[in-house]
């Protein structure tokens, strides 16, 4: 690959507290080359019938739309907002 294809995308999540109404309030507000992508929020498995991991709570941009499953890890979550914001 040449140019800026060559170069992965620096995403940053950085730890915030949500006033989601419920226990769900473990965050991450997350940033991509400076801009706000995304909130991902922690699932607490005692109030989604055991479903855990972090959720796509907001998508802005090119993530607006998108509502993928709960990912297992902040890694995976990572790895699916780096291919998803690639796109053309």
């Amino acid at each position: 690959m040449t140019g800026r294809h060559n170069i992965e995308t620096l995403i940053v999540l950085q730890p915030v507290i949500l006033d989601t109404g419920s226990s769900d309030q473990d965050g991450r507000l997350v940033l991509s080359n400076g801009r706000v992508i995304a909130i991902l929020v922690r699932l607490d498995a005692s109030d989604h019938e055991g479903i855990e991991g972090w959720f796509l709570e907001v998508g802005l941009g090119r993530l607006r739309d998108l509502r993928p499953a709960p990912f297992g890890s902040l890694e995976a979550a990572t790895r699916w907002l780096r291919q998803h914001i690639a796109r053309p």
